[in-house]
């Protein structure tokens, strides 16, 4: 139906007396800046704003500068896209005031969230099932290093049976709980705040190291490579090293996009060729490569099963590939001898 001059005129006074403000939150990852620059785009179209090509080319510029600074400090990052009328009585007709602020947390900053926001055990009630395993089958009481510890969900379990355990961990929120709850058992655990990857262990005093869900947080092959050489120094010869990292399939070639993507959703991607890479030269000798999720899905107590509402989409690669079908990464256990 045409609309007549006096409509068009008069839809001019409708238009002032529109308004229009909120706030487009946008994960920061680079290779998508050109798809979110389009979303912003749409979303000023469907409110009627026709910006000219100077002002997208700065829109776009800016947009992707963001993203990519938000990126570089943090996988947590998040764009905040604000958009108002620069006069609210004049509504939507004299453009959008728009702005643009990055939000950076770090890992440490999510946990505390967590700790805040989240009932229950966080990572689940059972130590896991191939820490447990590995444990019996090796027998004798051990010094263990439980690397990532959180809030001591094999770290306890380990030091209830015996053994003499070291814990390191990153988010001070997770070593407050992990000391109170040694000090409620009177459990003889040493605890530390650090950084495995800033950090030097005494050499050769360990029969096992532990690393899960650690490697899932990092951002290079080169934090799995110093991961590796300062765990190969700090274990025993004939120590064993089992940790977890994402992989994918042997013939899957993850793009650039993927791989940023899998940080934000803490799943580090690692192709076999990139971890057999990472592990080249070092006094390590890999035993086994096992499904994650098949070995605690099977080995696991029924009521402890699965440890988490995440843990079985995490594990199969469905928080970056959301689909009922097969992913092309998974969650591994990974378990090494020192030679």
């Amino acid at each position: 139906m045409e609309i007549s001059p006096y409509e068009k005129i008069a839809l001019n006074k409708v238009k002032s007396l529109t308004a229009a403000r909120g706030e487009l939150v946008i994960p920061c990852i680079p290779q998508l800046s050109n798809y979110f620059f389009q979303q912003v785009q749409n979303l000023m179209l469907s409110l009627g704003q026709t910006l000219k090509p100077q002002e997208l080319e700065s829109l776009q510029r800016t947009l992707a500068q963001r993203i990519q600074e938000g990126f570089a400090q943090s996988p947590h990052a998040r764009l905040i896209f604000q958009y108002e009328p620069p006069d609210p009585t004049v509504g939507l007709t004299n453009g959008l005031r728009i702005r643009m602020n990055t939000q950076v947390m770090t890992v440490e900053d999510k946990y505390a969230r967590w700790v805040q926001t989240r009932q229950g055990p966080l990572f689940g009630s059972h130590p896991d099932a191939k820490v447990t395993g590995l444990v019996q089958e090796l027998g004798h009481p051990l010094r263990i290093l439980d690397v990532g510890a959180g809030t001591g969900r094999n770290t306890l379990p380990l030091a209830r049976l015996g053994h003499q355990v070291d814990a390191i961990e990153l988010a001070p929120v997770f070593v407050t709980k992990l000391q109170e709850s040694a000090q409620a058992e009177n459990l003889p655990i040493g605890i530390q705040l650090a950084d495995i990857l800033q950090t030097t262990l005494p050499e050769s005093i360990y029969d096992l190291i532990i690393v899960v869900e650690v490697i899932s947080h990092f951002r290079s092959l080169t934090q799995i490579r110093q991961l590796l050489e300062t765990a190969s120094l700090a274990l025993k010869p004939g120590g064993k090293l089992l940790f977890s990292t994402f992989l994918t399939a042997d013939d899957f070639v993850p793009t650039q996009m993927m791989r940023e993507l899998s940080e934000v959703a803490w799943s580090f991607l690692v192709t076999p060729a990139e971890l057999q890479t990472c592990l080249e030269g070092l006094p390590l000798k890999v035993e086994s490569n096992e499904s994650a999720y098949d070995y605690e899905r099977t080995f696991l107590p029924p009521e402890a099963w699965p440890p988490t509402k995440w843990f079985i989409n995490w594990s199969t690669g469905r928080d970056v590939f959301p689909t009922p079908g097969e992913t092309p990464m998974s969650l591994r256990w990974i378990l090494a001898s020192r030679l």
